[in-house]
């Protein structure tokens, strides 16, 4: 075993120059075990090639399981309809092409290298998004403090992160032991939280709708440990660009 490093380590370390079947083999051993990986691959060509590979199956598997839960649904009409938002073109366009991938990769998955002021400012994050998820539901006189107070708190993580980031780098001993149960978490969260972009849920089997979203929160968390935390936000952004251009008939 080369240099002391565990199996895991060490195929983490040789991830650089997989072929296309290797690639998908390490991404699949992933979502089934999430692995911690302290430094993504240095970006370049390889790196480039890697985002590539991994958006283009997260499209497949979100395509397939999209078609699979809609054929299911003509049987039972239990998905809930989108929500119609009264929002301009460029509004929806920076919400989903910069608004969404920069904040809710920080957020969901700025916190995978372990290193304690990453996973304080995870704490800030998730207080922020209890904020931001009560203000959904609580009456309406609540909902902007409460989305003020989810504000003010991402803020402040931010702050406390760029004074500590280069002080507390170090990784906790618990961190590698729970990361695969850290991920999946996350994934499940990212997921839910999409359930806001629909009408309440009329029925249990419902909740399938965010299916996709909770496999690309899998996927992302692959590409941000293996290739960066960027390249996570430009893989959001270039699904949210699919995404918006469907729903406008671009395609």
């Amino acid at each position: 075993m080369e240099a002391g490093l565990t199996p895991a380590a060490l195929r983490d370390a040789r991830a650089q120059g997989l072929t296309l079947r290797e690639r998908l083999a390490d991404v699949a051993r992933f979502v089934a075990r999430p692995t911690f990986a302290r430094q993504p691959m240095a970006w370049g060509r390889v790196a480039a090639w890697a985002l590539v590979v991994v958006f283009a199956f997260d499209l497949a598997l979100d395509g397939l399981a999209s078609w699979l839960i809609a054929t299911w649904d003509e049987q039972g009409a239990f998905l809930p309809d989108p929500v119609v938002q009264d929002i301009s073109l460029t509004e929806d366009m920076f919400s989903a092409l910069l608004l969404a991938p920069v904040l809710e990769e920080a957020l969901f998955r700025g916190w995978m290298t372990g290193r304690i002021a990453a996973l304080r400012f995870a704490l800030f994050g998730l207080a922020a998004l209890a904020m931001f998820a009560a203000g959904l539901v609580l009456a309406p006189a609540w909902s902007a403090w409460l989305g003020l107070a989810g504000l003010v708190l991402t803020f402040a993580g931010l702050i406390q992160w760029s004074r500590t980031r280069d002080a507390d780098m170090g990784v906790p001993a618990w961190f590698p032991r729970h990361f695969h149960w850290l991920v999946w978490g996350q994934a499940v969260l990212f997921g839910l939280i999409h359930l806001g972009n629909y009408e309440p849920l009329a029925h249990p089997l419902g909740v399938l709708v965010v299916v996709p979203q909770t496999i690309g929160g899998l996927l992302l968390a692959y590409v941000r440990t293996r290739i960066g935390l960027g390249a996570a936000m430009a893989h959001h952004a270039a699904y949210n660009a699919l995404f918006l251009a469907g729903d406008y008939g671009w395609w």
